[in-house]
């Protein structure tokens, strides 16, 4: 059983029946009903309630349950609200419910992609694709059929849309096919037949993080979904390892431009118009590491060459260094929560397989020995970075070894402690110290898990007694972590009591607990130990002896702390800082657990301590933290504690009272007054242990306590000393009448019957960790249940210490209402009286229920929308009433009931009484006002406990359980906690009963008044009220309805308002309930937003802020009302399939709720068509302000939605407001107006059944092999057809034969779908494409047509939309709401709106001077050319005559500061266009302004150029073949004089050579069954070379270059051809990282790569050298595929290996080599791998020094990447280079052999090099071979420079990255190595 699934409720000390099939029968009866009837508020609350309730459902009803929610969403009209609650429901479900699997659950994946596809659902679904689990398998064919087809990856805008729909829809559950199914062939798409194809798509862009993120989530998915039975094949491990290794952005080299992780058209944003998810969703660094740390560990499985285990280890080699605390960066971060990850997934695996009923075979489980060797490699990282800088890399890696010590505890823990002992003795390195407290802290319940490290308790002891001085009061971090690591391991059951030891030591035996010689040796570790039981547990029992000297030090430090705790928790003395607050209740428990937990042997000691403790000091520092101590003392202790402490306490009281110590009259909280002192300190004591002790104590001592409070509620007049008192009184009443579990049983670690055994004593140890179910360690909880002793105790307290105090006060009222002013005196009286009975007040309402009220059908939906599930408060267990809660009178007829009620209905009273003389004369007696604020608060809603008693227990009882890694999969944890969860159940029963109170007059009475306060002119007060009452409507709802018109007439302009109390008001209009209320009824919302709407009239600006962000708030959630629809007949059946058939009498009750929703929606319509009035009359008011308009108008922008009715007023309001004077009118009436034409559009389409629209679409079928459109050639020429045929038409329109139309601009682009959607041609005439308007919409039709087509509007239209920008017009952007307007305005009216609107926009045009008229010109004819999308062909014309003159000048005369305007309106009007729609404009782009690449005038050239780029930015390939067609002259710009011309001719170049590549399968299962015959990683699409022609340009463009190299001559004149030429290719090169996704980058650079390679060394122009770099820069950074990698490695090599190729040359390409080498590490092969080593070791003896420096810095980064036998090799060969040393030449002599001599030098500096290339490669480990390799290097130190300035380097690096760990490293040396490594690494000494 899981955790979740647990049923606290049997735990408890009362019988509750059989309360879950009594939740389910109401609940499946309302949910039903609620359905069936259309009452949508009910089904919000029950699916509400569903999500919170922890009461389980049988799996039949869940799973029904989730079939009818999922069907609610996909087909039901739901409002927004709804449908967010039903896909969170949902969610939840399919995430915690495990026991609902796909075999019994399926979903149809059709519905849920429509409602993504329209935007529309909401954004929780996209980060939570829970419901992909749940489609059919065999659906993957569909899914693939729908999505492969939109798959366009030249464009941005597609990509992460297209990746995220493939990972929300492809089923990931495995597909089980039967025989007969296997057969079936085709229509069954099992994962491995389009895996491949998954592969292929990843080879479209390899180098953009959200893209390659989505690939790899998808591919994690489906291996953990398919639990072992998919294998990944070498090649597909390889790729993933390969992109896993880019996400971390390592930076490789200090001097790379950083290669751009993305990529974007020349014009991108378009993704509104495309129609598919925002692309806003994506996923952030921590998703990305943690998908590929689950890849790695789900596909763990052995260590077979090319497996995961393999490739992981290759990884750790190589980012290892990146982890050290020394060498930190953006990338920690990422590769930290990486590690973490790894080591979760690593323990959820583990946990899960070694289950039994894993579902997991056997053949796909994780051996041993693999998961030791995988933990070996991941504990290196992880203690790199228990040392780190940063506190969150600190944080993660304790959190890495908790995991890791969870599986593999011994290879965690051996290692682990050492280096922790060694950080806690150490004094000098603080952050060390609390490094070490902190990872003990994190670890402590692993570490003291006898059953999994038995070697570990032995450590328990030891380390508790290190680690005691951090309980250090001048470090509260290292004193918080030390307190957290000893609570922890009490609470993970370690019993402090010294065991008896038998005996000497056993005979040493080897054991996993004890180092040895072979620790380190990886092999050894990586077999499974052997323990020596018998040794370990003489070890732990010897170690216990510790414990009593231990408990005597830790409780006179804990003493000490608290002693200097110098802050009080109230904050009476300023702000209380959180960090103080965790220590605080990190020492309260620490302090009860270790009392709990030791042995009885020590209460003596205990008692004595603290006793003397408290009589020793009377400070008032240090009182909170003593009074905390006592009540951890009462709880474990309490005879003791009683004992000890209160006849001291009830003396000290008594003669402090008698010399008159608090008599002085005081409201100050905290006090001031030294005398007191004592007094307060004894009076606080004595409260501390009153509160913890349970009831039999209670009774023993009750007469002398009953008299303590006595005599200080009558005799002390100092705030701080009768509130004691008050507690006291609370304390006792609530202790003698709750529930909760005996404190003697409930800290402990086990049962008491447990403890009481003493051979648990002998051997306590073993249950250290060993924690049972829940079920167990709860089965003997001793619970407290109130006797009749109990009982009557408590009424004799309340009789003697209550009622005689209610009378008091109603006489001192009596009194008071006579007096004009108060005393002091009184006002302190006054307020004792109130907080006496306020305590006790909460006292006495914990015996009884809350008076009940049946609920009828009527009031269930107010009663349950009061109950907010979303803020921990639990839910109905009925749904009709109140839950048993073991109260401790529960008989309505018995006296001690009666007794009760009518207590606190006098207590109700006076409170009423009280407040209205308050009320009426005394407002500005803050103190007493907000006691009785609390004392009504207390009366209304508190019955045992209440919201804000609730959360914070709850949060309390919690803290401390995230250092145990719980494995909620099971049901154990540990007792301390389950103890504390059963009684937040028990409490959450208490508060549920709260909310079914009987209200009265009372009640009504009470919440009026705290209204009043809520009006106050005291801000405190206002506070204190607001916060109550929030509280208060909560509890009892109902209360609400009668004072909402109280605070909104508050907010009205009666002539005389007050700001104070207009922003009481305002606050209490805010609060939940009041919000939700507005949210989900009509009649309320749209009275209050008016109210808001019209608040103007305030002038103070906190007012005016406060009611426009309420207002404004409140405008996001309002929808107009849903019309009553029939449920859908599959639901009908799914419904009808819940619980119990529908008899009569429940078919009456739907029919009358069913009248009864649609009276309410019909009052709904109303109000909202009254709304909407008083909306527009606020708008239209003259007297309204711009900001208050704005608000009623972002109200009408709500109501605005697709699905509600469409007003004429309101349409006429925005077409009026088109022409307002203010720009947020402006941009609202467009948005709105727009908007609203799209619905009356839609709505015509829909019910219109003769309108001429619907005649212009046609489907395709594609599947036909006669339709030769869809054929690849013919597809791509079609526009290039087309053009040419209009182009040489004499009349100059196109043949009438045209092919239809098809806007998707990625249909085809990869595969074409089964059905297209296409327009036939233009119908001949002027005809109206909307010739008919939807009968509803027609008013609202007319009555824009009527403002639109107004005399003079489109003047005015004109001259605002024109208005000069506050942005400079090169800064300025083009207006995608007036676009969109206009593009509706266009498809609506058709031609007449053209002539109307063309003579005010045409002057907008031809004003070229103005950027700004430009700007409104690009906008309107970018919404001309969309809308008249549907025009016929008449229409079509003379709307071209009229536009190809005006765009023809246009062109002619553009400006720097205006072109942009016309790219961007042109981009957006042919975005989702077929590119034939646009004839007249393309031919005018294309042929009419052909490119001059000898023209004079640059900007116009580069604008031609720019202006092409548009048309392939917007249709790529279906264009490219069109433009090319037209022969434009670019390469003859080549070495164009303006860089302006040759920067487009290179962006213009690259993109019609990239674009020209598409794949364009007929159909989608070719594509599938293709690409799956390249093999497991399907077809690599990176590896295109181009088209001949693309190719032909490139080796032309090298040719010409080369050539213009050959004559070029330096000069300072001015640039050559070479120099301009070059430049040209470098941005033609360049373009492809930016535009495109660099599949040509790679092979266009192999065809020029010498010749660019030399302009690395170009000296004459730095732009050249700097722009060549940079290219090779991004060329190195490049992730490539294998084949792709291998030619890149391969071009590079060869360059390098040319004898021609210059020294400098090679120094610049040897680092990106190295780059290009680790970035694809997991792609190249071993032999690629071997010839890179090898070349780069031949420069290593280069003649050039500089050559050779960099050759060994290249070698140090490729050794990191390379196995074990190269780097044998490697050493091997330069160890023979240092055979033949160097002759000794002294006093200056030559050498006998100057040539020998000359030689042997670059020989003997190639081996020092290459030696040291091996060290700098692992700068923080020492592998065997280093030892040896450093001795080497040492030998040649006497050797002339280079050599020896080499090695002196080498050797300063060697001490730099080994000092911190060098107590560890030099056990690796022997002793001759470490005298001889000694002199080279200390730093010589001055005097030696």
């Amino acid at each position: 059983m899981r955790l979740g699934e647990f049923d606290w409720v049997s735990t408890l000390p009362y019988n509750v029946g059989d309360e879950a099939a009594e939740f389910e029968r109401c609940f499946v009866a309302q949910f039903k009903r609620a359905v069936l009837s259309n009452d949508h508020p009910t089904v919000n609350h029950l699916v509400v309630l569903l999500r919170a309730s922890y009461i389980r459902l049988s799996v039949p009803v869940r799973i029904r349950l989730c079939q009818v929610i999922y069907e609610l969403i996909l087909h039901e009209s739901l409002d927004l609200t709804l449908l967010w609650d039903c896909c969170t429901t949902l969610t939840e479900i399919l995430s915690k419910d495990e026991s609902i699997t796909p075999k019994e659950l399926t979903l149809d994946w059709v519905g849920l992609y429509s409602l993504i596809k329209a935007e529309v659902f909401p954004k929780a679904w996209h980060h939570n694709p829970l419901t992909r689990k749940f489609f059919d398998p065999s659906a993957a064919g569909d899914v693939l059929q729908e999505l492969l087809p939109q798959v366009q990856f030249n464009s941005y805008d597609w990509q992460s849309a297209v990746l995220q729909l493939l990972y929300l829809f492809l089923p990931s559950t495995r597909l089980e096919l039967n025989d007969d199914a296997k057969s079936g062939g085709k229509e069954i798409k099992r994962v491995e037949e389009w895996l491949p194809t998954i592969f292929s798509l990843w080879s479209f862009n390899m180098n953009t993080g959200s893209y390659n993120a989505y690939l790899m989530k998808i591919v994690t998915l489906l291996i953990i979904e398919h639990n072992g039975h998919l294998k990944f094949t070498t090649e597909q491990i390889k790729l993933v390892f390969a992109t896993g290794l880019q996400l971390f952005n390592l930076p490789l080299d200090r001097n790379t431009t950083p290669l751009p992780r993305s990529f974007s058209n020349a014009l991108g944003g378009t993704s509104i118009i495309y129609r598919l998810p925002k692309n806003g969703n994506l996923p952030v660094g921590e998703d990305k590491a943690a998908t590929f740390a689950k890849f790695i560990i789900f596909t763990l499985q052995d260590d077979s060459p090319g497996g995961t285990l393999l490739q992981f280890e290759q990884l750790v080699q190589m980012i290892e260094p990146f982890y050290h605390p020394s060498n930190s960066g953006n990338w920690s971060g990422i590769l930290a929560r990486f590690l973490r990850q790894l080591s979760k997934e690593l323990l959820n695996r583990s946990r899960e397989e070694d289950k039994e009923d894993t579902k997991v075979p056997p053949s796909a489980r994780l051996p041993r020995n693999i998961r030791r060797r995988f933990v070996i490699s991941i504990r290196t990282l992880a203690m790199m970075l228990l040392f780190s800088k940063g506190e969150d890399l600190v944080s993660l890696s304790h959190s890495t070894l908790k995991y890791l010590a969870e599986v593999e505890p011994d290879l965690i823990f051996r290692p682990l402690l050492n280096t922790l002992y060694t950080a806690i003795d150490a004094v000098t390195e603080t952050h060390r110290v609390i490094s070490a407290i902190r990872a003990l802290a994190k670890l402590a319940s692993t570490l003291s898990n006898f059953a999994l490290y038995p070697e570990g308790a032995q450590h328990v002891a030891p380390l508790l007694t290190l680690i005691l001085p951090g309980i250090d009061v001048n470090d509260p971090t290292k004193a918080f972590f030390t307190l957290s690591f000893v609570a922890d391991i009490c609470a993970n059951g370690v019993v402090l009591e010294e065991l008896p030891v038998d005996g000497d030591v056993p005979i040493p035996a080897m054991s996993s607990g004890a180092p040895s010689e072979t620790a380190g040796d990886t092999n050894t570790e990586e077999a499974v130990p052997e323990t020596d039981m018998e040794e370990v547990e003489w070890m732990v029992r010897s170690s216990t002896a510790q414990f009593e000297t231990w408990i005597d030090q830790y409780f006179r430090r804990v003493f000490m702390l608290t002693d200097n705790m110098s802050f009080n928790l109230d904050g009476s003395s300023g702000m209380v800082s959180f960090a103080d607050i965790k220590l605080y209740m990190v020492t309260a428990r620490a302090t009860r657990l270790v009392m709990f937990q030791c042995s009885e042997r020590y209460h003596p000691m205990i008692a004595r301590l603290v006793t003397n403790y408290v009589d020793s000091i009377t400070s008032l520092s240090a009182l909170d933290g003593v009074c905390c101590i006592v009540r951890e003392f009462a709880s474990a202790i309490p005879e003791s504690a009683c004992a000890n402490l209160l006849p001291l306490c009830c003396e000290r009281i008594k003669e402090e009272v008698a010399n008159g110590v608090g008599s002085v009259p005081s409201l100050s909280k905290r006090s001031t007054t030294h005398s007191e002192t004592t007094l307060i300190w004894y009076a606080s004591i004595l409260s501390s242990l009153s509160e913890r002790l349970c009831a039999p104590h209670i009774l023993r001592y009750k007469d002398q306590i009953a008299s303590a409070i006595n005599l200080l509620l009558d005799n002390c007049l100092s705030r701080h000393v009768y509130k004691l008192a008050c507690t006291m009184l609370g304390g006792l009443l609530s202790a003698l009448v709750a529930i909760y579990p005996d404190s003697s049983d409930s800290c402990r670690s086990v049962p008491k019957r447990v403890w009481d055994d003493p051979e648990f004593h002998k051997n306590h140890f073993r249950y250290w960790g060993n924690h049972s179910p829940v079920s167990e360690s709860l089965e003997a909880l001793r619970w407290h249940v109130p006797s009749a002793e109990d009982r009557e105790a408590s009424l004799e307290l309340a009789r003697v210490l209550i009622v005689p105090r209610i009378n008091q006060l109603n006489k001192m009222i009596d009194e008071l209402s006579t007096k004009s002013e108060h005393s002091n005196t009184e006002k302190v009286q006054l307020h004792r009286l109130l907080s006496a009975i306020t305590y006790g007040l909460r006292g006495v309402s914990t015996a009884i229920p809350p008076p009940e009220i049946q609920i009828g059908a009527k009031d269930l939906p107010d009663h349950i929308a009061g109950i907010d599930s979303t803020n921990g408060i639990p839910t109905l267990f009925k749904i009709d009433g109140q839950v048993p809660a073991g109260y401790a009178f529960t008989d309505p007829n018995s006296d001690g009931y009666k007794e009760i009620e009518e207590i606190r209905e006098s207590i109700g009273k006076v409170a009423l009484r009280a407040m209205e003389h308050m009320a009426k004369s005394n407002e500005d007696n803050v103190a007493i006002i907000k006691k009785l604020i609390i004392m009504a608060e207390a009366f209304l809603c508190y019955y045992g406990t209440d919201r804000n008693t609730y959360d914070s227990n709850k949060r309390a009882r919690q803290s401390g359980i995230d250092s145990f890694a719980i494995d909620y999969s099971t049901c154990v944890i540990p007792r301390y906690y389950a103890v504390r969860y059963a009684m937040t159940v028990h409490e959450g029963r208490m508060l549920r009963n709260s909310h079914f109170i009987k209200i009265n007059k009372l009640h009504h009475d009470l919440s009026a008044q705290l209204a009043h306060f809520c009006l106050s002119q005291y801000s405190e007060v206002r506070s204190y009220a607001v916060n109550v009452i929030r509280n208060v409507f909560y509890t009892i709802p109902k209360v609400k309805f009668p004072l909402i018109p109280v605070f909104l007439k508050e907010l009205e302009d009666n002539g005389s308002s007050d700001p104070e109390r207009m922003t009481g008001a305002v606050n209490a209009l805010n609060v939940g309930p009041i919000r939700n209320l507005c949210r989900s009824n009509w009649g309320y919302l749209s009275k209050v937003a008016l109210v808001l709407c019209r608040a103007q009239h305030e002038d103070k600006p906190t007012v005016k802020r406060l009611i426009r962000d309420f207002a404004l708030w409140l405008a996001i959630f309002v929808a107009p009302p849903l019309p009553i629809q029939e449920p859908q007949p599959r639901t009908l059946e799914l419904v009808n399939g819940l619980g119990d058939d529908i008899d009569p009498q429940m078919a009456a009750m739907i029919d009358a709720d069913r009248a009864r929703r649609i009276q309410e929606i019909d009052a709904a319509m109303s109000e909202e068509g009254d709304f909407v009035d008083g909306l527009i009359a606020i708008i239209r008011d003259a007297g309204t302000t711009w900001r208050f308009a704005a608000i009623a108008a972002s109200y009408l922008s709500q109501l605005n939605a697709v699905y509600s009715p469409i007003g004429p007023q309101m349409a006429s309001t925005f077409a009026d407001y088109l022409t307002s004077d203010l720009i947020l009118f402006r941009e609202t009436a467009a948005i709105n107006l727009t908007r609203l034409l799209s619905k009356i559009r839609k709505r015509s389409k829909n019910n219109c059944p003769d309108i001429s629209i619907n005649e212009r679409r046609v489907i395709l079928d594609t599947s036909e092999n006669s339709n030769s459109l869809f054929q690849k050639q013919r597809y791509m020429d079609l526009c290039e057809r087309a053009l040419a045929d209009y182009a040489s038409s004499s009349s100059g329109s196109s043949s009438d034969t045209l092919d239809p139309f098809i806007d998707n601009p990625a249909w085809g682009w990869f595969a074409w779908p089964r059905k297209v959607k296409a327009y036939a041609p233009p119908p001949s005439g002027e005809g109206m494409a909307y010739d008919s308007i939807d009968p509803g919409s027609q008013k609202a039709y007319d009555a824009v047509k009527q403002v639109v087509f107004a005399e003079g509007k489109w003047d005015r239209i004109a001259k605002l939309f024109s208005l000069e920008s506050s942005r400079p017009p090169e800064s300025d952007v083009i207006g995608l709401n007036r676009i969109f307007l206009f593009t509706e305005l266009f498809a609506l009216f058709d031609l007449p709106l053209l002539e109307t609107t063309w003579p005010s926009f045409e002057r907008l045009a031809r004003d070229f001077e103005n950027p700004f008229s430009q700007r409104a010109a690009a906008e309107f004819i970018g919404g001309l050319l969309r809308g008249s999308k549907h025009w016929a062909k008449a229409s079509l014309q003379k709307m071209w005559d009229k536009m190809i003159p005006l765009l023809t000048a246009v062109l002619a005369n553009l400006r720097p500061d205006s072109i942009h305007f016309w790219q961007r309106g042109l981009h957006f009007a042919f975005a989702r266009r077929d590119p034939r729609r646009f004839l007249p404009l393309l031919k005018l782009i294309i042929y009419g302004r052909p490119f001059d690449p000898h023209a004079e005038t640059p900007f116009v050239e580069a604008a031609k150029l720019d202006f092409l780029r548009t048309l392939l930015a917007t249709w790529d390939w279906r264009i490219v073949s069109t433009i090319v067609a037209s022969k434009p002259r670019l390469f003859e710009a080549l070495a164009h004089p303006y860089e302006q011309v040759r920067v487009s001719v290179g962006g213009a170049m690259s993109s019609l050579c990239s674009l020209e590549f598409s794949v364009t399968y007929p159909q989608v299962t070719m594509a599938v069954e293709d690409l799956a015959r390249y093999g497991s990683t399907g077809c690599d699409y990176s590896y295109w070379e181009g088209t001949q022609r693309t190719r032909a340009l490139i080796e032309r463009m090298g040719s010409q270059i080369t050539e213009w190299k050959a004559d070029h001559v330096p000069s300072n004149e001015g640039a050559s051809d070479f120099s301009r030429g070059s430049k040209t290719l470098l941005d033609f090169l360049l373009s492809f990282f930016v535009y495109s996704s660099r599949r040509l980058s790679i092979k266009s650079l192999s065809l020029v790569l010498p010749l660019v390679a030399g302009l690395q060394e170009w000296h004459d122009n730095e732009d050249i050298a700097t722009m060549a770099k940079g290219l090779f820069h991004f060329y190195a950074q490049i992730l490539c595929t294998p084949q792709l990698s291998e030619s890149v490695v391969a071009n590079i090599l060869e360059l390098l290996e040319d004898p021609t190729s210059t020294r400098h040359l090679i120094a610049q390409m040897l680092p990106l080599l190295y780059i290009l080498t680790f970035t694809n590490r997991f792609t190249l092969s071993q032999e690629m791998h071997t010839r890179i080593v090898d070349t780069t070791v031949t420069f290593m003896g280069h003649d050039h020094v500089e050559v050779r420096q960099v050759a060994s810095a290249a070698l140090t980064g490729m050794i990191k990447c390379a196995n074990s036998n190269v780097i044998f090799d490697i050493r091997r060969g330069f160890s023979a280079k240092l055979t033949k040393r160097l002759p000794r030449l002294r006093n200056g002599r030559q050498p006998k052999n100057p040539a020998a001599y000359s030689k042997l030098i670059p020989t003997r500096h190639a081996g020092v090099l290459g030696l040291s290339c091996l060290v700098l490669a692992f700068p923080y480990t020492i592998p065997d071979w280093m030892p040896e390799v450093l001795v080497q290097l040492a030998e040649c130190i006497d050797d002339p420079n280079p050599i020896q300035a080499t090695i002196q380097r080498t050797f300063a690096e060697f001490r730099r990255t080994h000092m911190d760990t060098w107590h560890e490293d030099r056990k690796k040396f022997t002793s001759n190595q470490l005298e001889i490594l000694t002199d080279m690494l200390v730093s010589p000494c001055y005097y030696a």
